[in-house]
């Protein structure tokens, strides 16, 4: 339900989808991060993530979008699989909280799914991991498989205060800024907002950027 909501307010004008400054200015591949002990192949296709518990999921709501971009970040990624896999709310990567799947861009490279906020964990009895969204971008069309991590501003454990000193989180280009929307002014009922465009390396095999 929060993703067609999602996309009734694009079809309004009220929630941007146009490419970010990206396209414009500063041109890069999105960066690479690393896979990590929970990736599971052949997840199923999915557009609404973290649903082991469907009351839970109606009440905490976080929507991800965006676009797959070639390495000019302009000309989109069409049809392009997309894996993703995250922890549930309480930083478990169980099979049952159904927290893992795929999709695939449209016709515009665009994306879009609904999810819970990823959970954190202890990393090695230290410090928690901070909170992420795996993605794995399948190359094609003359372009690397992209795989990285969506992290989230705000949130203590970034950079230096991540126990994961191979991971990317101190990444700028990894961290997304979470805009609420609210149906009501108490701030009872609200939908988290994140958009994550993505730019993919010119060539063959991993991208390493």
């Amino acid at each position: 339900m929060a993703a067609c909501f999602i996309s009734l307010l694009i079809l309004f004008g009220i929630y941007p989808v146009e490419g970010n400054e990206v396209n414009s200015r500063d041109c890069r591949p999105t960066s690479h991060d690393i896979l990590g002990p929970y990736y599971v192949p052949n997840p199923p296709r999915l557009l609404k993530y973290c649903t082991g518990d469907p009351e839970l999921h109606q009440h905490e709501r976080l929507v991800v979008s965006g676009y797959v971009y070639k390495s000019d970040c302009i000309t989109p990624m069409t049809n392009t699989r997309i894996d993703i896999w995250q922890a549930d709310l309480s930083g478990n990567y169980t099979l049952g909280a159904k927290c893992r799947g795929y999709l695939r861009t449209d016709s515009r490279g665009y994306y879009e799914f609904s999810t819970l906020y990823p959970g954190k964990y202890h990393l090695l009895s230290e410090a928690f991991r901070p909170a992420h969204i795996h993605f794995m971008v399948n190359g094609k069309r003359h372009h690397k498989t992209l795989i990285t991590q969506l992290y989230f501003a705000g949130d203590l454990n970034l950079g230096p205060n991540d126990p994961c000193t191979v991971c990317s989180s101190d990444r700028e280009d990894l961290v997304a800024h979470v805009e609420f929307l609210c149906e009501t002014h108490d701030h009872s009922n609200c939908i988290q907002l994140v958009r994550f465009d993505i730019v993919l390396e010119r060539g063959r095999g991993l991208s390493r950027t």
